[in-house]
């Protein structure tokens, strides 16, 4: 068995022996160690979330003082107490009303986006459709997200990429590329911390040149194939 191969099995017997839905679970534990994103009662977001790996994690960082809000269009079990699960389309013009709701009123400390779509095996599509998801998680965070807040989000690595980095840095004082342990070397995944949010988030690339030339044509969202991978 090959290294890589002997690794991804390595943590899917770690989730299954752990009662974790997915093997994700250790990149996000790994994340944190390494960032201290979570603590007792921190209130976390988490889009993108089936089968509810990262979730879990969450809510048992932030123990029952916290909050954990997971949203994605798969339904997903319940996981404990601390825990909202939304079945909502992030492009939707009602999902900031049903985060801020079950936040009551409040802002995250952390939101989160393990976020894939419906892979196509046409790499060039498949990874635009993943980097528009991101920014459209980025799109989200102004009125979820409260100022010194901070940021997950994983983001395949391609011609894109440079463009999503640098929209993050415009919207974080801080921004660290990383990729845990639990990801494997050969996968194209990234993982994107943003530390200390400003507040505010840049237009898209998209919009700007939109509104300088608002007869060019514009492409069709990719979110009705939005689908979380739960072996990732």
């Amino acid at each position: 068995m090959r290294l890589e191969e002997a690794k991804r099995d390595y943590y899917r017997r770690r989730a299954k022996e752990e009662g974790y839905r997915s093997r994700a679970a250790f990149k996000l534990k790994q994340l944190n160690n390494k960032y201290q994103l979570m603590r007792r009662g921190s209130k976390v977001v988490d889009i993108g979330a089936a089968p509810g790996g990262w979730t879990q994690v969450s809510s048992e960082l932030v123990g029952n003082v916290g909050q954990v809000i997971g949203i994605d269009l798969e339904p997903i079990k319940a996981v404990s107490k601390n825990t909202i699960i939304l079945l909502e389309d992030i492009t939707s013009s009602t999902v900031v009303e049903s985060i801020t709701n079950a936040l009551r009123g409040n802002k995250a400390d952390l939101v989160l986006a393990d976020l894939s779509p419906k892979l196509s095996g046409v790499w060039d599509m498949d990874h635009y459709k993943q980097i528009d998801l991101c920014n459209s998680a980025i799109d989200l965070l102004p009125p979820i997200l409260k100022n010194g807040g901070s940021s997950v989000m994983k983001a395949f690595d391609g011609d894109e990429f440079q463009g999503l980095v640098k929209r993050l840095k415009q919207s974080f004082e801080r921004v660290e590329i990383s990729k845990p342990n639990a990801s494997r070397k050969e996968s194209s995944e990234m993982y994107l911390v943003g530390l200390d949010f400003t507040g505010q988030v840049p237009k898209r690339h998209s919009e700007v040149y939109q509104s300088l030339h608002p007869s060019g044509g514009h492409l069709d969202s990719a979110l009705s194939d939005w689908h979380e991978n739960p072996a990732t």
